[in-house]
């Protein structure tokens, strides 16, 4: 996570500087803090799971995020944020069975994210954002609806099934609400999506549980999109403008 940090910091600065060397003179940089969160569903890609004819790989809630966000933009459009987001997401499976129990699993995964985005703003106050999330897993845990012997809520080690750390792409789409001077209110959708497998053990299965066996081979990648309202309250407090002797100014609002 310390290497990622460092990583978007230099990207963000580096950036940063290479569009203002491009536009000197011609646009103001804002600076803006924003506190945010979000509410909304999630579910965990794995077609291994989605062709099991005893379970139903079922849309899950909540999936929660909720953090700030650092923002710079030029003039007035383009915008470069970085987020601390703290998030939480489940993934339920109904499992009917002639011979067992019908029944519900759920998985519960809480994660600390940081996000680059790169945004564009029109003059209406729309918004299109996309960019890089980091996520590094800090519990997993699961539960299941009836009480039986169940082998994986005895696990102590479960979250040792998957990895620490996970990669998503993050497409958000809003407008501004509220639009004053200094202040905004976003209200919008974000979707975020896994571009890798959150399941390390080649040997974990997530329906295989001393209650129900699957029969079928497992191999298949485990991807978890999240879909989100969001709502953030951005406050804009001071901007990078020239001087006359050409020299920038950092200008904090009073």
């Amino acid at each position: 996570m310390k290497k990622s940090v460092i990583f978007i910091l230099l990207f963000v600065f580096l950036a940063s500087s290479a569009f203002a060397q491009r536009r000197r003179g011609s646009e103001v940089k804002w600076l803006s803090i924003e506190l945010k969160g979000g509410y909304g569903g999630s579910i965990l890609f794995n077609s291994d799971i989605a062709n099991e004819q005893n379970a139903e790989l079922a849309i899950s809630l909540p999936a929660y995020e909720f953090g700030g966000r650092l923002g710079l933009t030029y003039g007035d459009h383009i915008g470069i944020g970085v987020e601390y987001l703290k998030s939480g997401f489940n993934q339920d499976y109904n499992i009917s069975n002639s011979n067992l129990d019908s029944y519900t699993k759920t998985q519960k995964f809480k994660t600390s994210d940081i996000v680059v985005s790169f945004r564009y703003t029109s003059l209406y106050g729309v918004y299109f954002e996309v960019g890089p999330k980091f996520s590094s897993i800090k519990d997993v845990s699961v539960e299941n609806s009836i009480q039986q012997p169940f082998t994986d809520i005895r696990d102590d080690e479960y979250a040792q099934h998957f990895a620490d750390k996970f990669t998503s792409i993050i497409f958000g789409l809003g407008f501004a609400a509220y639009n004053g001077d200094r202040l905004r209110v976003n209200l919008g959708l974000r979707a975020s999506y896994c571009l890798g497998n959150i399941v390390e053990d080649s040997n974990f299965y997530a329906l295989n549980d001393g209650y129900y066996v699957s029969q079928k081979n497992f191999s298949a990648s485990t991807k978890p999109f999240n879909l989100k309202l969001m709502l953030g309250i951005n406050y804009t407090f001071g901007f990078w403008g020239n001087a006359s002797c050409g020299r920038g100014r950092l200008i904090f609002f009073q």
